[in-house]
């Protein structure tokens, strides 16, 4: 009975160790552990306040590890620990047109929401392009939107 108590315990320690190491590891072969940088660039010219313009970016990953450090570049400038980031006509109507956006290092996906509506008055550009890995994804230069015109769109990216 001794040794067949001994011969268990010998399995059970086996297939123990050999889950730890089998379950731990990551698999390379699956494309949704994949990271890839993200860059967005987004321009709207033309915007005054009686139009509504929201921009919309976010990255993050299969797990955690986006919390708690900087996730995006804007312009150049680290933004904090935020996943997301929106703007709206007021950050279009100023000096500032263009807005470039960088996860600061590879994640497994990101979106993008363009959401661009003239009331009125004169027509706005809009321009956005997407980047993964360096390779265009998305990219709609010179869209006019005259008044009373809508653009709503929303893109979803995985890492390649």
């Amino acid at each position: 009975m001794l040794r067949i108590k001994q011969i268990i315990f010998s399995l059970f320690i086996t297939a123990s160790a050999a889950t730890v190491f089998t379950a731990c590891s990551k698999d390379d072969d699956d494309p949704s552990f994949a990271k890839s940088p993200i860059k967005f660039t987004v321009t709207v010219n033309g915007a005054d306040s009686n139009d509504q313009v929201d921009i919309a970016v976010n990255a993050g990953n299969h797990d955690a590890s986006q919390y708690g450090s900087p996730v995006w570049k804007m312009n150049g400038v680290t933004q904090g620990n935020e996943d997301d980031i929106l703007l709206d006509v007021t950050d279009f109507t100023g000096s500032t047109k263009t807005y470039v956006f960088e996860t600061v290092k590879p994640y497994n996906f990101g979106g993008l929401s363009v959401n661009v509506v003239n009331h009125d008055g004169a027509p706005l550009n809009v321009s956005y392009k997407t980047e993964i890995n360096g390779n265009a994804e998305t990219n709609v230069e010179n869209s006019t939107v005259v008044a009373g015109q809508t653009i709503h769109k929303n893109y979803t990216y995985t890492a390649k």
